[in-house]
Order: structure tokens, then C-alpha cells, then sequence
């Protein structure tokens, strides 16, 4: 999915950005700021912390919960909240499953360790998902951290103090 990041610059035609992703996304993201540094400004990375050297993305249950007939068909806190959560954003429920099983890839300590561009890692204080941020910014060379206070792995992607931190990290670039 990293590749299909570039190619999509590619024919965009824009040789440098600064990329943000959210949860899968910050893992795309991650692996695209590896494989191909010199195309990125920054690499923001929302919702995704430790676990993308210790973790492999979201728990396969989630995209099992993405196919259950219907969210009353769900016991699992977790599982409910990611579908009442796709449900909500009006999400392609299959495409998340295919999306979840395909995107488990991690990167090494020593990888994450590469990454040289100027780096943002922002994770909710009741983010159960995406393991600590600031031990995946010890890895990462000058890496800043945001807390997204009180909020959870699917509330923190919209809210408006992660979106502040995002403009304020920016623009000191």
C-alpha cells in the first residue's frame, strides 16, 4: 500500500509532501517514509504508536466484526465499537476487512530507527489500540509526541486538539 502512495504522487505529480495517516494509515505511512525518505517533508502519525515494531495492526477481530451480519450480531466491546464506528462514517465494510488483514505488516526498532524527517506521533490517552507513543518516539531520531487527551483509538482521529497540534507541528517546519 506504501507503493501505491508513491505511484499515487507519482502521477500526481508531486515530489515531495508532508504525509499524515490515521491507524492503518500511519502504518502505510511509516513504511512509505522507509522505503522512500527523500519523498517526504514529515511523516505524522496519528493513532499508531509502539505497535508498529511490537504489533501488527489492528486485532484480526475487527475485520471479522466488519463481516458479521450486523452490529447486534457483536458481544465484544472492541469489535462493536470499530463497526459502530464504520457504520457511522457510512465505511465500506468489506473493503475494511480486506484492508485490515492485508496491512499487518511492522518495521524492526532498527528501521523505525531510519526514519530522519521530521516526525509527529499523536495517540489518545484511551487508546487501547495503538500502543504507547512516546516509546515509539525513542526510536525514531528527534521525534515529537502529542497525547489526544481522553480520547480513544476512534474518537482521537477527529479531534480538535490533534487537529491543532497536526497545524502547529507543520507550520514549524
Amino acid at each position: 500500500m506504501a507503493e501505491d502512495v508513491r505511484r499515487l504522487m507519482d502521477h500526481l505529480d508531486i515530489p515531495r509532501a508532508a504525509v499524515m495517516g490515521y491507524s492503518m494509515g500511519a502504518r502505510i505511512s511509516a513504511h512509505l517514509a522507509l522505503a522512500h525518505p527523500r519523498r517526504l517533508d514529515a511523516l505524522l502519525l496519528g493513532g499508531l504508536g509502539i505497535h508498529l515494531v511490537e504489533g501488527v495492526g489492528l486485532p484480526l477481530g475487527i475485520a471479522d466484526a466488519m463481516e458479521a451480519p450486523s452490529l447486534d450480531k457483536l458481544t465484544d466491546p472492541m469489535q462493536r465499537m470499530f463497526r459502530a464506528f464504520a457504520e457511522q462514517t457510512r465505511s465500506d465494510l468489506k473493503a475494511l476487512a480486506a484492508c485490515i488483514r492485508g496491512s499487518r505488516q511492522t518495521l524492526t526498532a532498527e528501521q523505525v530507527g531510519q526514519i530522519a524527517m521530521p516526525t509527529l506521533i499523536s495517540v489518545g490517552t484511551k487508546d487501547d489500540v495503538s500502543g504507547s507513543g512516546p516509546e515509539l518516539a525513542k526510536l525514531i531520531p528527534g521525534a515529537e509526541t502529542f497525547d489526544i487527551v481522553g480520547r480513544d483509538h476512534n474518537l482521537a482521529v477527529g479531534d480538535k486538539s490533534h487537529k491543532q497540534a497536526v497545524l502547529d507541528f507543520l507550520a514549524r517546519l
